[in-house]
């Protein structure tokens, strides 16, 4: 007598999975990487026979754009004549027994634990109503017995306590039968979500791929498909080390983010930074209306704040390098800057990248380079030293703009933003400010009209005092800024007598010094400039 073997679930395909067709094992062999999406390019093998062959790829993403699915023969007598995707429910209805009659029995357990707490809780509620009856009484009979001169003080206070303490008791255990009860009814709860779970059916959405390849005869075709999908993306993100202070160890990587349904084993990774539209059009055209206005006798001015550019080094006015912008109050990723020209870094070796949308960092290439190191400070945007190391793109590819992770021998330090740089260009990293050095700024602005000219002269007075905590010396380029005029209506003029040693001035008005703090030192610098009006000109 023999026993069948009960399945322990039951399995379907909405719709059915194609009969009869050869599968065709064609894995993930290359993935070029957009800045939104993914080309994914697979590869195989599979025997036809002459005629038309119905051809089947299982494993595929169900998120691929029908549109890019494009399929060939790389080798053969053969030539595919049509491409789909079809997509389906995987459901599954689990069948456990066993675990579900335990969690029965657990839940029943739980039940009957609660009902006995609950009756509990009522029996001790009673008798605690009771005890408070008997209280009441008892209260109201002592003037009566002390009246007829019976009972004494000490048994009335024997007996009323040991009634008061049993109350206590009482109360203390309904209230403790209510926290029970609640955490049963909390657990009975868990196990009926648990064994409802036993009950749901599993729903998977899967795809495959249908091909039908025409094949003059019979024999080993070598088939090619390629297709896009979303869910996909990537974006620079670099490691600088400063060693020695001297030389400075710089890796470009690759941030991976994918969660497209299909995992990447084994493949040769590109990132691209192509953008791919489906095309704009032109805006309308507007008719613009010109007219004359008379000529306005008053000059408005208007101080305004402008970035200097620097190629490869960012904006000048910042901690040591690129000005790492505010934290903006929504998820926002930036695109990838390729200064213009689209660029296809390939990623060395065969990397991974599962379908979990968790960041993957593929390291793209490394170079090394001497490094200039100095204390540079900037009072008027934050009063602090900070060593900035200048060095040049060594390697033969560009370093795009993204995040930049800090360190140095002791560990790590922060995190900066870098621009795009071009090979052999020069580039600043901050890594990070000098305790030692601390600094504090005072700015007091005074203005007159001259009587006989009548212009208007703005003076203002900077004043820097500079400490050195530390018992080395140390040597900090200090920076600050003077406005810079456009029209001649408007006069800016450094007053050098005044100001401290002989300070340099370039043509965007950034006024440098190169000082010595001496080790326990001080030192303070004084900054003097003038900003003279036309009659008539009016600031806004």
């Amino acid at each position: 007598m023999s026993t069948a073997i009960q399945p322990t679930g039951v399995e379907r395909y909405e719709p059915e999975l194609p009969k009869g067709a050869a599968v065709l094992e064609a894995p993930v062999r290359g993935v070029t990487l957009l800045e939104d999406r993914a080309q994914v390019t697979r590869r195989g093998t599979v025997r036809v026979s002459a005629g038309q062959n119905r051809v089947v790829v299982h494993g595929v993403a169900p998120v691929v754009q029908d549109v890019s699915l494009r399929a060939e023969v790389l080798s053969g007598t053969a030539r595919v004549a049509d491409v789909r995707i079809r997509r389906g429910l995987r459901i599954r209805t689990a069948d456990k027994p066993e675990a579900a009659r335990a969690l029965e029995e657990r839940l029943e357990a739980l039940r009957l634990q609660r009902e006995q707490v609950l009756e509990d809780q009522l029996r001790a509620r009673d008798r605690f109503e009771r005890i408070h009856q008997m209280v009441i009484l008892g209260v109201s009979e002592i003037p009566a017995d002390a009246g007829w001169g019976m009972g004494m003080a000490s048994q009335w206070q024997d007996s009323f306590d040991a009634l008061f303490r049993k109350s206590r008791q009482l109360r203390e255990g309904a209230l403790q039968g209510t926290f029970t009860a609640e955490q049963l009814a909390e657990e009975i709860a868990a196990v009926l979500r648990q064994r409802q779970a036993l009950d749901r059916v599993d729903h998977q959405v899967v795809s495959w791929l249908e091909a039908d390849v025409l094949a003059d005869a019979a024999g080993e075709v070598e088939v090619r498909i390629d297709y896009v999908v979303p869910n996909a993306l990537w974006r620079p993100l670099h490691t600088a080390r400063l060693v020695g202070g001297k030389q400075v160890h710089f890796t470009s990587s690759a941030a991976v983010w994918q969660n497209t349904g299909e995992d990447w084993k084994d493949v040769e990774l590109q990132f691209s930074t192509a953008r791919s539209s489906l095309g704009t059009e032109p805006p309308l055209l507007h008719a613009d209306s010109l007219t004359v206005k008379k000529k306005s006798e008053q000059v408005m001015v208007q101080a305004r704040q402008v970035q200097v550019q620097k190629a490869g080094l960012g904006s000048a006015p910042a901690t040591g390098g690129a000005a790492r912008p505010a934290a903006p109050a929504a998820v926002d990723l930036p695109g990838v800057d390729d200064g213009g020209e689209t660029r296809n870094l390939k990623a060395p070796g065969k990397n991974s990248v599962p379908s979990d949308g968790r960041p993957n960092v593929i390291p793209l290439f490394t170079f090394e380079d001497g490094a200039e190191a100095a204390l540079v400070t900037f009072p008027e945007l934050e009063p602090k030293a900070f060593l900035r190391a200048t060095s040049r793109n060594a390697a033969s590819s560009p370093v795009l703009a993204g995040p930049v992770e800090l360190l140095q021998e002791n560990g790590f330090v922060g995190w900066t933003q870098t621009l795009f740089v071009a090979p052999k260009e020069k580039f600043e990293l901050s890594f990070g400010p000098d305790d030692a050095v601390r600094i504090q700024r005072e700015e007091k602005k005074s203005s007159k009209v001259h009587p006989v000219s009548k212009w208007t002269d703005a003076t203002t007075h900077v004043t820097l005092y500079l400490s050195n905590l530390s018992g080395e010396a140390r040597t900090v380029k200090v920076t600050e800024r003077l406005p810079v005029s456009e029209i001649e209506h408007v006069k800016v003029e450094l007053d050098r007598e005044r100001t401290s040693d002989t300070p340099e001035l370039d043509d965007n008005g950034f006024c440098t010094w190169n000082v010595e703090l001496p080790g326990n030192g001080h030192l303070v610098l004084h900054l003097w400039f003038k900003v003279s009006l036309a009659p008539g000109v009016q600031s806004v």
